[in-house]
Parts: C-alpha cells; structure tokens; sequence
C-alpha cells in the first residue's frame, strides 16, 4: 500500500514537473511580450512586443484621424474630417487613449489567458461634439431648417402715436438627429471603422403659431401706450442716471409667447445691453508688475470689475412690461473681484529667475507673428497665486478680434475658412518649456499632431518637448506649489524671432530640468491628396506641405531639496500627414425646385 501511494506521488511530481517544464517552453516566446488573445478594440495585438503592438494600432488611428468618416445626409454623402489644420498644425476632434489600453494590455498576466478566450480591452475615445457639428453644418449648410415662431412685426404709424402690429405666420423646420449619430460615431471610432453614417433629420413644429400670436396683438399695443420704461444707474463719477428704453427699442424685444403673454425675445435683448455696455462695464483687473531690462520695477494696481447681472434685467424688463410701474427700474450689477490684489503683493519678494524657456517662430506668416506678439502681450507681468493651476488658455482668450488676434486660413475637409488665432501654440510651447524649468508639476500637456519645425527643442532640433493648445481643450495646465507668487514674464526677441518666458518668484530649493527629446521612429508619408472644393476658382490650388510623423520622448527631472528625485517620460506621437492640395471645381448648377417654378411658368 505504501509503494502504490509513493508510486502515485512520484508520478504526480513528474506530471507537475513535465506541466511546468512545457508551459515554461511555450511562455518563452511571450517574455516581454503580449500575452496570447490579448486585442485592443478590433486589433489581436496577442504575442507582440510592446512597441509593435502600439505602432500597430497607431497606424489604424492616424489613417482614421488622417481620411476621417463619409457622412451621409439627405442622400448626400461628403467626407467629414476629424481634425482642422490650422497654422501648420492638426486640432483633432476625437482624441483615443491609446497610453491607457496599451497599459491595461501589458498587465494581463499570461497564466490568465487562453486561446479560446478572448481578452478584449476597450479602445476609449473622446469626441470633440460642438466642433464636430460646425464642422457637419458646414459640410452641409442647408441640411437643416430652424424652426421659426410666429412673430409681431412692429411699425410706429403717423397717426395719434399709434402702432401698427401685424403676425408673420409660424414655419415648421427640422434638425439634424445628433445623439444616434454620436453613439454610432462613437462605436465605430472604438472599433477603428471608417464606413459611412447616415445622419438623419428630424422634423420640428413651432410651439408658438400665428393664432396663437394673433390672441396677442391687444397686448402689444396697451404696452406700447404706457410711458417709456426707464433705468437708474450710477456712472463713473457716482452721479445718479437714467436712461429711456424708446419705445422702438423696446418694439423690437416684443414677442408671442406659448403662455398667452407677450414676452422678451432675449437675443434682442442682449443686443441692446451690448450697446449699453460698452461704456459701462470694465473688467476686473489683477495687479501686474512691470518690468524693466529684467528687473521688477514696479506694479499696476488692481481693479474690481463691474459688469450688469443680464439675468436678473432680463426678469425685471420682462415684469415690467405686464405691470406698469412709475419708478425706474434700477440697473442690477455684479462686481467682480480680481484674482491677484494690490493688498497681497505688497510684499512678495519676487526676485529670483525661477526658469525660463524658449522657442523659435522664425518664417512665420505676418498674422501669425501678430498673434504671438498679442500672446506676449496679454502674458507678460501677470501674477500666478500660490495653490493656483495656471490655465493657458484662460489667460489667452477670448479668442476674437476685440482681444487683439488676427484670422489665419485654415482647411477643414475641403473647405477653406479664416479662424482666429493661429500661432498660439508658440506660446503652448514656450511656457511648457519655462513651467518644466522652473520644476513646476505639469498637470495638462499634449503634444502637437505634427512634426513642426517651430516647436523642435533648441537643444537638439528634435520634436517632443511642445504643448498645443485650442479652445476649447486642449489646455496647457501647471501648477504653482511653491508657496508663493510666481511672476510671467514673456518677451518677444523679435530681431531673432525668439519667444523667451521666464518666471520669477521665491525659490525653495528645488532644480528643475528636461532632457534633449529622443526621437524613436521617423514614420513616412503616404502619397499626396488632392481634395476637390468649391472655395477656390475652377483649376486653382492651394496646397499644404507634408509632414514625416515621428514619435519621440524625453524625461522630466525634478531634484527636490531634500535630494528627492521625480522623473516624468513624456511621449509624443506625431502624425505624418500627406500633402493636401485643394483644387478648385465649378459649383454645380441650380436645378429649380417644383415649388420655384421654371421661366416658362412665369406670366
């Protein structure tokens, strides 16, 4: 009995044994490699090395991101592009983590997988949805009809100071479905389809109709006999205002409304307060130091901020015209607090470089170098408080003419189109380079989408250590743990059209540096495309350069007092892009609807 039992655990030993000897023998193959069945979306990336598993799937994106998706409306079908050029640059509009399914693949342990079941990691994508329908809305600009409520037509008469009010009749129209076509959009992009999508229309009623508006009209006219609503306000020098609301003014804000009472048509209304702004409100205003040949010399102080409370005007006028009242209506402000005031500078001690970065913009076009310049502009002497998360784009925008930024030509699809701002991201790049200097953490970077000769670091030429920026994301974002105010300063060296940032604050120690990036691959371009459009005359072409795509990486060091040592790798895929020229066709011809008639039919 006890050789059969010895016997049986020896051959059980041997089995074991034998087991792990072959699984040791079929694992070898895996070591640093991909466990078998492993897939990422619809890509088996099982038994594959890290980086040809990533460079793999990266391919499918760039050419996803690259062509971008045949969108189908009305039976028309056009393409939709997934990302703008602007200023030599590609702003993508779905963005994949790839960097999170590459991390969850190389955790699945190979003792956990089989070959007859699959381990499917999910392919996460975010989607720029308000950018994406401008672009679809451009693509197809009479795909959608809004609806439009019937409406008074106001006139002031000659006789007795009498209104003439008349109903302009209600139309139905339609929408574009956007919800079923982002599920869609989503699904395919997580599973790397490029096939077309059919976005449907939906048809919308008016919830306010001409009879409707007709049981209206009596009330237009007894509003419009009352005296002139007037509002009090004090001005610049504290001296008790008013100002009428003519009755013209206030004609063009009636509307009907689904209740039964005339209301305020609150577009028409924001147009009036925008006159009456211009002259009353200021923004706040942080203190900002100036400086001088390097040296803080001085501060301007801060300002709070005045601004009128549109919501609570909108209710007042809108309570106003059902209930007459005597007494002005007093104009309802908010003040605004700065962020940064006089009180907490007096004494910040600011006079220690903390770091500095640069780039170069050299070659740039003249809209672009003004739109640096303005950056400079808007950049330099401002105050970062201590705990704060500085937000570049924040501090840049609004982006449009009043903040002094100049449109460039940007292409979408196959459409030509001026947007503002271009050159921007020279100022993503620079502050970037001068956070990492001065060991701040960097909580929100991404890289460009292509290879820019504006951005390669100065140490080496290299791309890598860039950061883009595109309202409304991505941002630049880095934050201020130093335990004091820390001083912007931006220069532009226009004779060698060079950006130069540089903060300024109290130092605690710590040494902040980046090595020289390190490309990793050169990806080559594919063959040129030619994009037919309207946009440009019949045989001319407008063309942008290629761009070889590259993924590079370097790392972010920061030495703290103590000796502790954090280091950041920061990688960057850049997509290579194919020359695109635009050539311009001849529009199709109108072909009159049944509804329009024919010159025949015209008596």
């Amino acid at each position: 009995m006890k050789k059969t039992i010895l016997f049986v655990g020896i051959g059980l030993a041997v089995i074991i044994i034998f087991v792990t000897a072959l699984f040791y023998v079929w694992s070898l193959p895996y070591k640093n490699h991909i466990s078998p069945n492993v897939w990422i979306g619809p890509v088996d990336i099982g038994g594959l090395d890290p980086q040809t598993a990533r460079e793999t799937l990266q391919t499918q994106i760039d050419s996803l991101v690259t062509n971008g998706i045949p969108i189908q409306i009305n039976g028309i079908s056009k393409p939709l592009a997934l990302a703008t050029l602007v200023s030599s640059d590609l702003n993508e509009e779905v963005t994949f983590d790839l960097d999170r399914a590459m991390q969850e693949a190389q955790a699945v342990p190979l003792v956990s997988s089989r070959l007859w079941n699959k381990k499917i990691i999910p392919l996460t994508v975010s989607v720029a949805k308000e950018n994406l329908k401008k672009n679809i809305s451009a693509l197809f600009p009479s795909a959608e009809i809004p609806v439009q409520d019937a409406r008074f037509l106001i006139v002031p008469t000659a006789v007795n100071n009498e209104w003439s009010v008349q109903v302009i009749e209600d139309r139905a129209g339609n929408e574009l479905n956007w919800d079923p076509f982002f599920q869609t959009l989503e699904t395919q992009l997580m599973n790397l389809d490029d096939s077309e999508i059919v976005l449907t229309v939906i048809e919308k009623t008016t919830s306010v109709t001409k009879q409707i508006a007709e049981q209206q009209v009596d009330q237009i006219k007894s509003i419009l006999e009352n005296d002139r609503i007037k509002i009090a306000y004090l001005d610049a020098y504290k001296t008790p205002r008013t100002f009428e609301l003519t009755k013209w003014a206030l004609s063009k804000m009636l509307i009907p409304t689904q209740s039964g009472k005339v209301g305020i048509d609150e577009a028409q209304f924001n147009l009036f307060l925008d006159d009456f702004a211009k002259t009353f409100e200021r923004p706040a205003q942080d203190a900002r130091f100036v400086i001088d040949n390097g040296r803080v010399i001085e501060f301007t102080e801060s300002k709070s901020g005045i601004k009128i409370d549109r919501v609570v005007m909108f209710n007042l006028l809108s309570q106003a015209i059902q209930e007459p009242i005597n007494a002005p209506i007093q104009l309802a402000l908010i003040v605004e607090e700065p962020l940064v005031k006089t009180g907490d500078v007096n004494d910040l001690g600011i006079q220690e470089i903390l770091g500095f970065g640069t780039s170069s913009y050299r070659g740039s076009p003249m809209n672009r170098r003004k739109n640096i310049q303005n950056g400079v502009r808007l950049l330099n002497g401002i105050l970062i408080a201590p705990g704060q998360t500085f937000s570049l784009l924040d501090a840049l925008k609004p982006f449009d003419q009043e903040n002094g930024y100049l449109p460039e030509l940007v292409i979408k699809g196959d459409k030509i189109t001026p947007e503002l701002g271009g050159g921007l991201c020279q100022i993503g790049t620079t502050t970037f380079r001068a956070a990492m200097n001065s060991g701040l953490p960097i909580v929100e970077r991404q890289n460009h989408s292509l290879v820019v000769s504006y951005y390669n670091d100065p140490a080496n030429g290299n791309p890598g250590t860039d950061a883009t920026i595109y309202e409304p994301s991505p941002d630049f974002k880095f934050l201020n743990d130093t335990g004091n105010y820390i001083l912007f300063q931006a220069e532009n060296l226009t004779e060698t059209q060079e950006l130069r940032f540089t903060f300024w604050g109290t130092p605690d120690g710590r040494k902040g540096s980046y090595s020289a990036p390190a490309v990793l691959r050169w990806i080559p371009v594919a063959e040129p495309q030619k994009i037919e459009t309207t946009d440009l005359k019949p045989g001319e072409e407008k063309c942008q350069d290629a761009h070889i795509g590259a993924d590079a990486s370097f790392v972010y060091t920061i030495v703290r007092p103590d000796g502790t040592v954090e280091e950041t790798t920061f990688t960057s895929h850049y997509r290579p892009l194919p020359k695109i020229c635009l050539i311009g066709i001849a529009p199709p011809p109108v072909i009159p609807s049944e509804a329009e008639g024919s010159f025949e039919n015209i008596q």
